[in-house]
């Protein structure tokens, strides 16, 4: 009898269950549907609109002002306390020399003294050398920058440029250094013609040997391989030997060591400067266009003195020679 009712009340539910669901899948009256319209809109939330300023409502803010860089004071030229002989060297060397020599002379013109901290090459080729480091300079006293630059793999016709600065603590100086390396050539072969056309020119501008062709003979000899100026006996060997002691030596030239006329340390100096008008002699004074500095001069003059004799050379009239 218990299972019995039991079994009816659950029948009884599940019908009502079924009936509920089936009455909420109707379709709801137009009434129906108003009434809840209203509570559905009531839940719907609505999201903001954003939009974006106008260009009033911006306020533009000036960027943040650059950090101002520590300014040093002006400092003045360095010419305004040392003086330098010149800014650019300038040498010429054979192919196969290894290394080229420079010099700047420098005076401390101002009324007080120039220290000189260190002097920077671009290029470890080139390295400068002071008299000391730091080097003091007082004021009216003069001194020397050295500089020497390696020649390795510089090809003949070439050459190489590199600069120095120097550091003191009155400001700073640029300097240049240039070696070039000759190219090689071949000596030409002077012939009886060639020889005779010389001598023409010769007569007409005794000054023609330093020019044209005869500068390979006359000229470049004045120097030697580091571009250097030669002195004394080298220099006479390699300008002056080439006339007056030449193998086939010209009879207008003179034999300087017999000459017929007493000699002196004025004597070779007026000649060597100025030469003689109306022979071949040309003048080898820079100021009248010869190629040799005061130095050289004075070079040349101190090993003639002391080498020919001052005495005259007494030449017997050909009546006195005897015929053996």
């Amino acid at each position: 009898m218990k299972w019995r009712c039991s079994r009816f009340v659950l029948s009884v539910g599940m019908v009502g269950f079924i009936a509920g669901c089936c009455a909420d899948a109707q379709p709801k009256t137009a009434a129906e549907t108003a009434t809840l319209q209203p509570k559905a809109q009531a839940q719907k939330v609505t999201s903001p609109i954003v939009t974006a300023p106008t260009a009033q409502q911006l306020k533009v803010l000036p960027p943040p002002a650059a950090p101002q860089a520590f300014a040093l004071p002006p400092q003045p030229a360095l010419e305004n306390f040392l003086k330098f002989d010149t800014e650019q060297k300038q040498v010429s060397v054979t192919n196969g020399t290894s290394q080229a020599e420079f010099s700047f002379n420098l005076t401390n013109i101002s009324s007080g003294p120039v220290v000189i901290n260190y002097v920077q090459t671009s290029c470890g080729c080139t390295v400068a050398k002071l008299p000391s480091q730091p080097w003091k300079i007082s004021p009216n006293e003069h001194g020397q920058i050295s500089a020497t630059m390696q020649l390795a793999g510089t090809p003949p016709g070439g050459s190489k440029t590199k600069t120095l600065t120097v550091h003191s603590d009155h400001g700073t100086k640029l300097l240049m250094v240039k070696a070039t390396v000759l190219a090689e050539t071949t000596p030409a072969t002077m012939n009886a013609m060639d020889r005779r056309n010389n001598m023409k020119a010769a007569m007409a501008d005794r000054q023609a040997v330093f020019k044209g062709d005869c500068v390979s003979c006359h000229v470049a000899p004045a120097k030697d391989s580091m571009g250097h100026d030669k002195m004394g006996q080298e220099l006479y060997a390699a300008v002056c030997a080439v006339c007056h002691e030449a193998e086939h030596q010209a009879s207008f030239v003179p034999n300087l060591h017999r000459l017929p006329e007493p000699t002196s340390a004025e004597f070779w100096r007026n000649w060597i400067l100025h030469g003689k008008v109306g022979t071949l002699m040309p003048a080898f004074s820079k100021a009248e266009g010869g190629i040799l500095s005061d130095e050289q001069t004075e070079s040349l003059v101190q090993y003639l003195t002391a080498t020919i004799p001052a005495h005259p050379v007494v030449v017997p009239a050909p009546a006195q020679l005897k015929v053996q």
